[in-house]
């Protein structure tokens, strides 16, 4: 199956990445995935290519397979080669999709779900509009730099890890956004001891 999708994220996962777009036919959000369990997409299909965020793709879909929360998710055909068909804009895409309204991002205002908020969701990726976005950056025990990203929305704060390469620089720590467009995604398995899935910002658009 051939599809022209939107890319809307590029987000880092595993050294390679993870890539959600917009089906231009049909409005709805395609996660471009490499297994049945979500595997990463290989950077260099994108890269040789120079796709960006916000360029069309047409590319050879295999099946539609739907991991845990993730139902968004299309196996590629990696033998098929990926072509860069044009260019959106912003406006254009959430003229076509949308943005998210609900009162919170992801059933409440916290930053991480459960289980149980997790079996409310039929889908793992929102699109919102936020405002007084600013970045910070720590390093952890590991020795890596983790990257986080604060906002409101509906009056409500939200503190979310950020995989977006774009914006994953130290010297941003002193940026403050008054408003902007972000991509928030959840993953398809819980982390840690209580088992709590975590909100993450794939990408940010101002």
């Amino acid at each position: 199956m051939i599809k022209q999708i939107c890319i809307m994220t590029k987000s880092l996962k595993d050294r390679d990445y993870c890539v959600a777009g917009i089906d231009l036919q049909s409005g709805a959000w395609v996660r471009l995935v490499s297994s049945n369990e979500g595997g990463a997409f290989q950077k260099e299909l994108l890269d040789d290519i120079n796709v960006n965020v916000l360029d069309v793709i047409e590319v050879e879909l295999k099946r539609y397979t739907p991991y845990e929360i993730q139902v968004e998710n299309w196996i590629i055909d990696e033998t098929k080669q990926i072509l860069k068909t044009g260019t959106k804009t912003l406006q254009e895409i959430i003229s076509l999709r949308g943005i998210n309204k609900s009162q919170f991002i992801f059933v409440n205002n916290k930053n991480e779900l459960t289980k149980d908020d997790v079996n409310k969701l039929k889908h793992s990726i929102e699109m919102v509009e936020v405002q007084d976005l600013s970045f910070d950056t720590c390093l952890k025990g590991d020795g890596r730099n983790h990257y986080k990203i604060s906002f409101t929305y509906k009056k409500e704060k939200y503190h979310l890890a950020l995989t977006d390469p774009k914006f994953r620089i130290a010297n941003l720590d002193s940026w403050n956004m008054p408003k902007a467009i972000i991509i928030v995604s959840i993953p398809p398995v819980p982390y840690g001891e209580n088992e709590l899935y975590y909100k993450f910002v794939a990408k940010v658009f101002f």
